[in-house]
């Protein structure tokens, strides 16, 4: 072999750290977070939050909730490596830069920590095994969204299962079954997926060419979604006039959401609709803090919510959310 040979022989591409945060959409896993900080703080009766701060099974129930939602970003890539490869070809795995077998490994490992910290924050919590459960079925939901549902009709639908299940694991740890099962974060959750039910239908018409009427379909179930919260913030306000600030805050996420959807949705060029599909995914943290707000009355913990929209913002400027 000659020395010029040498030189022209291809070297590897090393995964660096930010190739990783790039597979795993790091910045997409602050609405995750929120949807438990939801969850925790509407079904527990602690507002203190230094209080709540000091409790190590909510500091578990983030993280299973961080290695669950991360750990399904990365496997989202893995079962997509083919069509990623003829359409997203500058992603981490089609690109060469990060083997689909290491992904696997660092996916289901994500996934396994998530499943293991529900179940410390129960132990931890000293309540009935609810955390664990919710965190296998969500495991389970995940995995199943990204091998088989994502690409069919029941897309959007296992999607808005999984945030569903996110913010009934905020809750895992405020008792029996049936405390958990029967407060506000059930109606909170529900209404929640129906937003990412409305997003994600709207996502998967995003390319530029597609139906207006599709993408105004996805975006009048995503305002319903904001809309049952808001219905939900009405009934309380007798009981906590507080809630009428909630209402408030929902109308104006639900004016900037349709505002800015109907724009892309004239122009309806790929790029811009794309940006429009996280800027609505960005809103799930105003949507979470309007509703701890809501139920508590609290600014501070509300603020505690809308803060993580900082690092998530700031975060997509160099990694991507889709």
């Amino acid at each position: 072999m000659t020395q010029n040979d040498s030189v022209n022989v291809p070297q590897p591409v090393k995964a660096t750290v930010i190739i990783w945060l790039r597979l795993m959409r790091l910045p997409t896993v602050f609405t995750a977070l929120t949807n438990v900080l939801c969850g925790f703080i509407v079904s527990s009766s602690e507002r203190s939050l230094p209080d709540i701060l000091a409790l190590r099974h909510f500091w578990m129930l983030l993280l299973s909730s961080a290695g669950l939602y991360l750990g399904g970003m990365v496997l989202n890539d893995v079962f997509d490596v083919a069509l990623d490869s003829q359409e997203r070809p500058e992603r981490p795995i089609p690109s060469g830069r990060i083997s689909k077998r290491s992904a696997a490994i660092f996916g289901s490992m994500l996934m396994l920590t998530g499943v293991a910290a529900a179940w410390l924050a129960g132990i931890l919590a000293e309540t009935e095994p609810v955390a664990v459960c919710m965190a296998l079925i969500l495991a389970a939901a995940v995995v199943l969204y990204d091998a088989v549902l994502k690409n069919t009709a029941a897309g959007p639908f296992g999607m808005a299962t999984c945030r569903f299940l996110n913010i009934m694991l905020g809750a895992g740890c405020a008792g029996s079954w049936d405390t958990v099962w029967s407060g506000p974060q059930v109606v909170i959750a529900a209404a929640l997926a129906v937003y990412v039910f409305g997003v994600t239908w709207f996502a998967r018409n995003e390319a530029g060419d597609s139906s207006r009427f599709a993408l105004g379909a996805g975006l009048a179930i995503a305002l319903t979604g904001i809309g049952i919260n808001a219905w939900t913030a009405l009934q309380v306000m007798l009981e906590k006039p507080s809630a009428m600030g909630a209402v408030i805050a929902l109308c104006l996420i639900a004016a900037n959401v349709g505002l800015r959807c109907v724009r892309a949705i004239h122009l309806n060029q790929s790029m811009l609709l794309q940006k429009t599909v996280g800027f609505m995914l960005l809103n799930i943290i105003f949507i979470d803090a309007a509703m701890v707000f809501c139920m508590t009355g609290s600014s501070r913990l509300a603020s505690l919510v809308v803060i993580l929209v900082i690092p998530a913002t700031l975060m997509k400027r160099v990694i991507p959310m889709s």
